[in-house]
């Protein structure tokens, strides 16, 4: 039977950069201003008065920093975020695009099998009608007299009454 070693992880200072360090870490930086603005006020008050305001400067330069660093960050999220925007609109459209066709080609077969022309059907049979009415009133300027004229009455021809004998056998 084999017998696994377990590996423990030293008391203490952990590995740098773990999360489990960082409480550590900053409860010693913690303790450590203290000291040091312990002795700072029991040594000389002058001592304490600069150690407070290079803190406050360099609070200052590291809060800048850490600004610009959010504002950039922040900057590059937008960005990111109005390219993605964009891509999805662009396919959007591309989609509705694409559903448009598919819809008005189905109309189109559907109106073609129920006999209903079409636009351009219909623009070519009013210029024919267009053109035929011109081709009327020209012909209708060229004959003024047989405008005028009534029209003859179309039907069979009328013959003349004849008499029947009426033979007695």
């Amino acid at each position: 039977m084999a017998t696994r070693s377990k590996s423990r992880k030293p008391r203490g200072r952990a590995a740098s950069g773990t999360s489990a360090e960082t409480p550590s870490t900053l409860h010693q930086i913690y303790l450590a201003g203290l000291g040091a603005a312990s002795r700072a006020r029991s040594s000389t008050p002058e001592l304490f008065d600069e150690l407070v305001a290079e803190g406050a400067r360099v609070q200052a330069e590291k809060g800048a920093a850490a600004g610009r660093a959010v504002r950039r960050i922040i900057h590059d999220a937008r960005a990111k975020v109005n390219a993605g925007v964009g891509q999805v609109r662009g396919q959007a459209a591309d989609a509705l695009e694409g559903l448009e066709k598919m819809f008005q080609t189905r109309v189109h077969r559907a109106l073609t099998q129920l006999g209903v022309p079409s636009a351009e059907e219909l623009a070519a049979l009013s210029k024919r009608v267009d053109a035929l009415n011109t081709n009327i009133e020209r012909l209708a300027r060229g004959r003024p007299a047989a405008a005028a004229r009534p029209a003859r009455r179309a039907g069979p021809a009328r013959r003349k009454p004849t008499r029947r004998t009426v033979s007695a056998s």
